[in-house]
């Protein structure tokens, strides 16, 4: 018989063999036989909520303090980004694309913003103009010190098996950057966790990459996490710009973006409501407005039969705030799925250094990532 320490030993390595068998997601045989609709959200009832919450966690805590651009630890991203990826999958094509970044079409950005939405609306001694200007300067002055730093995007794909010419992209940055309220400067002493901003949508996309290592895709998604989303979307602008000629000899079905999938109030939510969240595309008067209610349509319909929990409303508002707009500069279609900017946006928490895991809607941020998932797998395989 064995004694009281010899039992809780083997308990204690019972206990730890379980808990390392269910970190490790595997489908059988039946369920990657994928033939409609049910077969889609059977997968991804079986990937279980801990697991993208493990990636989120994971993802914050590897490279701290902070994910600024510039910084040691932001120069850690990368590389555990990397190794997380093989160890999810090491089948798919991988590889690290380094850029230089558009400088100069960064600091466009910012003056332009200025100059439309300030200047000349507001008064020079006015708290707006104080606060915006001061804005602008510091996002300039640290762009300039950016000239001789590289960029690097991380590119995943899963190669299509049938029709490996038609691709749908989807990305998510992983950045941060923090601001000191009062003045909009950027708080450079402040910790970044940036969990909702954006380690939901990169958790998301980890947590897909998983799934999708289990099954065939017969058209190919391509998965990218930018880099220098917080200076003017430089990482989805260079790799646009490289491959957007790559792009037009494809079927390009359009690019997904994951951004801030992680918030979600009753009590501070204008309509005192969960699960109130947006997909935002191109304004109806623009001329590619199509090409985004195309794109967005497909999704939705599939993402509306696979999960109950969440629902994206569109919204044509031509939102600007995303790694989207660099697709949309080229004329790609582009959507980006994200919780509600106008009437539960987190904005308390918003590049500061309280944007940590435990403020997240677990339950919110696991239904996004179903519905999201769910859409774009039911896409490769057009079911809908």
């Amino acid at each position: 018989m064995l004694n009281l320490n010899c039992r809780i030993l083997l308990l204690f390595l019972l206990i730890n063999v379980a808990t390392s068998a269910s970190g490790n997601f595997v489908l059988r045989d039946y369920d990657k036989n994928i033939q409609s609709m049910s077969s889609v959200r059977n997968i991804f009832r079986k990937y279980k909520k801990n697991y993208l919450i493990n990636h989120l966690r994971d993802f914050v805590r590897c490279c701290g303090p902070n994910r600024m651009v510039g910084t040691n630890s932001h120069a850690k991203v990368a590389p555990w980004l990397v190794n997380r990826i093989k160890n999810l999958d090491s089948k798919s094509l991988l590889y690290v694309d380094e850029f230089v970044p558009d400088i100069d079409h960064g600091i466009s950005i910012y003056r332009k913003d200025f100059q439309k939405e300030i200047a000349g609306k507001y008064p020079k001694d006015s708290e707006t103009y104080i606060k915006w200007n001061n804005f602008t300067n510091s996002m300039i002055a640290q762009l300039e010190k950016f000239r001789q730093v590289k960029g690097k995007n991380i590119i995943w794909e899963k190669k299509g098996t049938i029709s490996p010419q038609e691709v749908i992209i989807l990305g998510a940055h992983y950045d941060t950057i923090a601001y000191d309220k009062k003045n909009l400067s950027i708080d450079f002493s402040a910790k970044q966790p940036g969990a909702d901003n954006n380690a939901s949508g990169v958790a998301s996309l980890l947590s897909l990459i998983e799934v999708l290592s289990e099954v065939s895709t017969p058209k190919t998604i391509r998965i990218v996490f930018f880099d220098f989303q917080e200076f003017g979307f430089l990482g989805s602008r260079a790799f646009v710009q490289k491959y957007k000629s790559t792009l037009r000899k494809e079927k390009f079905a359009g690019f997904v973006n994951l951004l801030m999938l992680g918030h979600d109030s009753k009590s501070s939510d204008k309509k005192k409501k969960y699960n109130n969240f947006k997909a935002y595309i191109r304004k109806e008067s623009d001329a590619s407005h199509g090409l985004d209610s195309k794109l967005i349509s497909s999704l939705k319909r599939a993402g509306d039969k696979s999960s109950s929990g969440i629902r994206f409303d569109v919204v044509s508002s031509s939102f600007n705030s995303g790694d989207h707009i660099s697709f949309w500069d080229e004329s790609f279609a582009a959507v980006t799925f994200s919780q509600n900017w106008e009437d539960d946006f987190n904005s308390t928490r918003h590049h500061t250094s309280n944007d940590f895991v435990e403020t997240l809607n677990f339950k919110t941020l696991y239904n996004a990532f179903s519905y999201i998932g769910a859409s774009t797998l039911a896409w490769s395989y057009d079911i809908f």
